[in-house]
């Protein structure tokens, strides 16, 4: 298998993450002060968990130990960008 066509393709897929999460914080989050900005870092979490495993059932891979070690690096660095992003508007 080639592993950096997964990790490009999953590393797409989480970039449609992020718009879709930036979208609903300028909707929903962005003026609910520190109350709301909990919420969505939580939701932040839930949808790379979400996108993590609709990647996995969609290209077959949980019998694969190296491209789920992959694809789980990419979704946890792409999610501690985001809280951190985030993190530091409400600051």
């Amino acid at each position: 298998m080639d592993y950096s066509i997964l990790e490009d393709d999953f590393d797409c897929a989480c970039g449609d993450v992020v718009k879709n999460l930036s979208n609903q914080y300028k909707s929903t989050y962005q003026a609910g002060g520190p109350g709301m900005l909990d919420a969505f870092l939580q939701l932040v979490k839930a949808e790379f968990e979400k996108a993590e495993l609709i990647f996995i059932e969609k290209f077959n891979i949980s019998g694969d130990p190296e491209a789920l070690r992959r694809i789980k690096t990419i979704a946890r660095k792409r999610a501690k960008k985001c809280i951190e992003d985030y993190g530091k508007v409400a600051s």
